[in-house]
């Protein structure tokens, strides 16, 4: 069934991307907000290194720009705006905001045209006025305003002036942004949130301390932890990937609800059928190819790496010897999954894809049935779907009428802890709302489906038909972005890095196309001199004698009771000396440590006295055949994620011997050791 709004998806994400550059320079993280947030009766332009927001007619409006930062850190943000107003009226303003929306909370920090600075926050209806003074600004152009905010609390400043400060308010911890209001010009430039802080920050209202005086550095416009690969801040190629990682995985659920919520037949194996109805999808934008070259080169990127995330993954299983899926599993294996799809797309545009084909050595015999498996297939889904599709330009044979009523599918981003689930989030999530809205526009659908794009602990997307829903993990797509990066920008765990002595970096293929992978038939050297980061870093957590409860993710102690912590030099020698040692990773993710179990469930909460703490101590005495002399070595994905250090706890209270490698595969990779992948 052919779908235009996969095209429209391309131009409203480009749009966006052009958006966002065109204000990076003045607004930074709000950039991408202009698209998508400006009012009716407000216009925007740039001038003198200013972001001009207009307001001629519509009197009293109010015009925000906003995006989700969701907590600050530990070691506070700080949130600045150079600002102007003006106007003819006194009380024209534009400011510095801190907001929930969920909450109908707003805090703003604002300069008037009459000079005053003003502080005030709004609770539904409610106001509180904190503090105004009179004749602070000077609208010359160099007022700046910041907001220093801790978890819990915030104070503000004018030309650095302190305003005042608040403490337990709704708005504190969601969004942030600016906001104007009235007829006026309103002026920005420089607005930023920066992590990296070297002042006092404002009391925190549990300790009434100050917090510390630094922090690790995050991304202004895309807050959170983890690497966030941006492909050599190429647009096209960024795009390209991340679009073609979310219609492979999106479309493959996608399908499974169709089969679902639509009783659709399928006679073979469902996970087979689902992934030829994603590479009908993702193939059809290059197929109608869009006036603008960019949307065309973008369209043909995503349907690329749609497929080519399969191969990559099953040539490094393959060089490690792991090429085929578990015999009970119900997914093909990797390379076959990219043959059956690539197939597919090939089939259906040939001049797109024949230099990928070439470089992967598709074979003329392979070729030469593409063709073929494309129309048969395309008129299988054609033919199954016509009776649930609106008739259309786009759908010809759809045989329900283009007025039948339906339930609509809609989308929702969560807030991610990691920088890849805020960048879907936060600059990518207009047009896939986009693309969504018109699958309701095309099917129709029984019941209303919900996609939830979110942070979920583990490598997975999927559909519960007991609910109606698709879950998108920003973890899987973190991950499969990750691996791109490595192979193509030959980064170390979606970091640009150089590699280290005695590693093997990535090899690629002419266009990012080939075989590649890591060297892992011997450890690199490591020493104490490769660390990237402190891996016993405090992180603000108190020391603790209780398990995390769920969902595990967030920042950990650097203290924990009846075990050792340990660093990525310590475990390498740790290695080389103890032949009596277990490796258990926690992380419940696809690549992990050579040699290491996979148990996810021992991270699990409650207490060190429920009943699952004997089931762990049964598990530990059959892995060491009943030696409790055996080390154990237990790690996840890294610092913030909590069920390593639940696990650890667990089993030191069991008596074992014991250590906590708290930086976890994060730490593992960024010092450049092997990782496998899970059989």
């Amino acid at each position: 069934m052919v779908l235009r709004g996969a095209a429209v998806f391309v131009s409203l994400v480009l749009f966006g991307a052009q958006a966002q550059a065109a204000y990076e320079k003045e607004l930074g993280p709000l950039a991408n907000t202009v698209s998508s947030q400006l009012l009716k009766g407000w216009n925007v332009k740039q001038q003198d290194g200013w972001v001009l927001l207009q307001n001629f007619t519509a009197s009293e409006s109010e015009q925000s720009l906003s995006v989700h930062a969701g907590q600050p850190p530990e070691t506070g943000r700080i949130i600045s705006a150079a600002i102007g107003v003006y106007s003819e009226k006194p009380n024209a303003s534009v400011g510095v905001t801190l907001g929930n929306r969920a909450r109908k909370s707003v805090c703003l920090l604002e300069i008037s045209a009459n000079k005053t600075v003003n502080l005030f926050c709004t609770e539904g209806e409610k106001r509180h006025n904190i503090a105004s003074v009179p004749n602070l600004a000077k609208l010359d152009g160099s007022d700046i305003v910041k907001i220093i905010e801790v978890p819990g609390a915030a104070r503000f400043l004018v030309n650095d002036q302190k305003i005042g400060e608040i403490s337990d308010m709704p708005a504190l911890g969601a969004e942030v942004g600016i906001m104007a209001y009235d007829i006026g010009t309103f002026a920005v430039t420089g607005f930023n949130i920066d992590s990296n802080l070297n002042t006092q920050l404002p009391p925190r209202p549990e300790a009434g301390g100050t917090a510390p005086a630094s922090g690790s550095g995050v991304d202004a416009s895309t807050p959170g932890t983890g690497p966030l690969p941006e492909f050599g801040n190429d647009t096209v190629r960024l795009i390209s990937v991340y679009m073609g990682l979310v219609q492979s995985i999106l479309m493959h659920e996608f399908g499974h609800a169709l089969i679902g919520e639509l009783q659709l037949p399928s006679t073979g194996p469902e996970e087979d059928a689902v992934d030829v109805y994603a590479a009908l999808q993702v193939v059809q934008p290059t197929m109608y190819p869009d006036p603008n070259k960019e949307v065309n080169e973008i369209a043909n990127g995503a349907a690329t790496y749609a497929a080519l995330q399969w191969y990559y993954s099953g040539k490094l299983s393959e060089m490690k010897g792991a090429d085929t899926s578990p015999w009970q599993d119900e997914h093909t294996a990797d390379l076959k999954r990219f043959r059956n799809m690539f197939c597919i797309m090939y089939g259906g545009n040939p001049g797109v894809f024949e230099p990928v084909a070439q470089s992967v050595g598709l074979e003329e015999r392979t070729k030469a049935r593409c063709g073929d498996e494309f129309n048969k297939q395309n008129r299988a889904w054609r033919r199954i779907l016509a009776p649930h599709t609106r008739v259309g330009t786009w759908n010809p044979d759809g045989e329900v009428p283009a007025d039948a009523p339906g339930a609509p599918i809609s989308a929702v981003f969560e807030p991610s802890q990691r920088r890849v689930g805020n960048l879907l989030a936060n600059h990518l999530s207009g047009g896939l709302k986009g693309y969504i809205q018109r699958l309701g526009e095309t099917y129709v659908m029984p019941r209303p489906v919900q996609i939830t794009f979110k942070d979920c602990g583990q490598l997975n997307a999927w559909y519960s038909p007991r609910e109606g829903t698709v879950t998108m993990c920003y973890d899987l797509i973190e991950h499969l972005a990750v691996m791109i990066s490595d192979i193509e920008m030959k980064t170390v765990g979606g970091h640009v890095s150089a590699p280290e002595s005695g590693t093997t970096p990535v090899s690629t293929t002419g266009g990012g196309s080939g075989s590649s992978g890591r060297d892992t038939t011997s450890a690199p050297k490591t020493t104490a001199t490769t660390q990237r980061f402190d891996e016993l870093e405090d992180l603000g957590v108190p020391q603790t004698y209780m398990l995390f409860p769920a969902p595990y993710k967030g920042p950990t102690p650097n203290y924990i009771k009846k075990a050792k912590i340990i660093k990525t030099v310590d475990l390498v020698d740790l290695l080389k000396t103890e032949k009596n040692i277990l490796l258990i990773d926690t992380g419940g993710l696809r690549e992990t440590l050579p040699d290491a179990y996979s148990l996810a469930d021992a991270g699990t909460d409650g207490s060190t006295t429920d009943r699952f703490q004997s089931a762990l101590n049964e598990w530990l005495m059959d892995k060491t055949k009943g030696q409790r002399d055996v080390k154990l070595v237990f790690f996840g994905q890294n610092m913030r994620e909590r069920t390593s250090f639940n696990a650890a706890l667990r089993a030191g209270t069991l008596g074992w011997p014991t250590y906590w490698y708290r930086g976890g595969l994060e730490a593992w990779v960024s010092n450049g050791l092997p990782t496998v992948m899970l059989k």
